[in-house]
């Protein structure tokens, strides 16, 4: 540990630089020309010698050398310093201006490494930082939990124990929390839902209408901190998240201790975030709007497949229906009952691809259109596979005519190789094409329906999925009259 810098001591006269000089001065001058001027009026030669050596080695020795070494320890380290080396602290016991500067240079010297081992910290909690943002990024999905890891670290950075960032929604003129987090854990969004307050009221109201910083007292229920302690007053510092000179938002922080007050690094910290931040969401506000214009486009190809074939009108919503059920039937969870009923719809939408002659053809396809008509599970994976929403559905689009046995197509993939969304979009899609009419054949009664898809059960579809569909037929028999259009 460094020493303690001392408190500058008062200097008298007696010690103080000037008044030594004219002391050594004096000694290494005056006395020998007064000696001097004795010897000619009749001092002994010998003895004006001893005194002149004296009077130089006193003034030299005694007075001006001890002053000269501390200047030169002073000059040592300085150079230390200016060549990067550490710095050890002064010990000069002069009680003038020379000890006042070795003071001054220890306390100098202590304080820049104090700044240093700072900026170490900070540079280490930075690299932190963009780690886990990096990390975020690669494993999250959509923007909400990587502002909330943003949030979380800037509140740690800032020593406080909450933040919050509110977005403007523009149409309101309102601000709503979009992420939050406390020392206690991140704040359920679904907690916050009706915490709003409008642009210009409140602190974040006002920095989100002035588009200026501010630092204020205030409780962390303005924030949106719903904790146990969220009434009690502290320090807030909410800066704006600006774009194009607009505020789109308000990120903020709360240090629960009223008197440990927000400073400008502080601030500019915060802001640098907050800028980084702004970019961020606009990128991303931009990027859904690019994918909702293509997940429009290909809902649209998906209608317009269906247009091309008379014959299979309502034929996808219902495979996407039927494959939901049977997902539910087997245990499977909402989200890839959701994810199924999706994939139903677009399952076909490859053959926007194909020729009129061969998709509406009456009678069976020869080998080489059959070749054709099979490319169309890989010509919708790669209609569908640009949307980020639905990289889920991707792989059933383009699997859902392999078959157990591995004689099905694209891949000739083989038994649980084929994706298990896969397998259940298949008995849809089979159970459907055999109760509907088509171009190269009629319909057939639902039990001969149920029937066929009983004796391919292992060879080309999944027996458990098609044990689950005959217990969804169990339940309400299903028709495609009663099915969705």
């Amino acid at each position: 540990m460094r020493p303690a810098v001392s408190q500058k001591p008062a200097i008298s006269p007696e010690q103080s630089v000037e008044y030594r000089l004219a002391l050594a001065f004096g000694f290494m001058v005056f006395i020998p020309v007064v000696v001097i001027w004795a010897i000619t009026k009749g001092l002994s030669r010998e003895i004006g010698i001893a005194v002149i050596v004296g009077s130089a080695f006193v003034g030299f020795y005694g007075i001006v050398r001890p002053m000269l070494r501390s200047v030169l320890k002073i000059a040592e380290r300085v150079r230390a310093v200016t060549a990067g080396h550490r710095a050890e602290a002064i010990e000069v016991k002069d009680q003038n201006e020379i000890g006042e500067l070795a003071r001054a240079f220890n306390k100098i010297t202590f304080d820049l490494e104090h700044k240093i081992e700072e900026l170490e910290s900070s540079r280490q909690l930075v690299k932190k930082l963009l780690s886990r943002i990096g990390t975020a990024i690669v494993s999250y999905e959509g923007i909400d939990n990587l502002l909330t890891l943003i949030v979380e670290n800037a509140t740690a950075a800032l020593e406080a124990q909450g933040g919050s960032l509110m977005l403007v929604d523009g149409q309101k003129q309102e601000l709503y929390v979009k992420a939050a987090w406390s020392t206690s854990g991140p704040v359920a969004l679904a907690d916050l839902s009706k915490l709003r307050m409008k642009v210009g009221e409140g602190a974040v109201g006002l920095v989100a209408k002035d588009g200026q910083s501010l630092r204020t007292r205030g409780s962390a229920a303005l924030l949106g901190l719903t904790n146990g302690r969220a009434a009690e007053e502290g320090m807030i510092l909410s800066v704006p998240l600006r774009l194009r000179d607009t505020a789109i938002g308000v990120i903020s922080v709360y240090r629960e201790q009223a008197h440990k007050s927000f400073v400008d690094d502080d601030e500019m910290l915060l802001a640098s975030i907050g800028s980084q931040m702004a970019v961020a969401i606009e990128n991303y506000r931009l990027n859904m709007d690019v994918e909702r214009t293509y997940l429009e486009t290909v809902l649209t190809l998906a209608l317009a497949v269906e247009a091309k074939d008379p014959y299979s009108a309502g034929h996808s919503k219902r495979v996407g229906y039927y494959a939901a059920k049977i997902a539910e039937k087997m245990g499977l969870d909402a989200e890839m009952q959701r994810i199924l009923s999706d994939a139903g719809v677009l399952h076909d939408i490859g053959k926007i691809g194909i020729k009129d002659e061969i998709l509406l053809k009456p009678s069976p396809l020869n080998e080489d259109e059959q070749k054709i008509m099979q490319q169309h599970p890989i010509i919708g994976e790669a209609i569908v596979k640009p949307v980020r929403s639905l990289q889920k559905v991707v792989g059933f689009i383009r699997h859902h005519h392999e078959w157990m046995d591995g004689s099905g197509y694209p891949g000739g993939l083989k038994g649980e190789q084929i994706p298990l969304g896969a397998r259940i979009l298949s008995v849809a899609d089979v159970y459907d094409s055999l109760v509907t009419d088509r171009p190269y054949r009629k319909r057939i009664p639902i039990e001969e329906a149920k029937a066929e898809l009983q004796r391919q059960a292992g060879s080309h579809l999944d027996p458990q999925a098609v044990d689950a569909f005959f217990k969804v037929l169990e339940d309400k028999e299903l028709r495609r009259t009663t099915a969705p259009a």
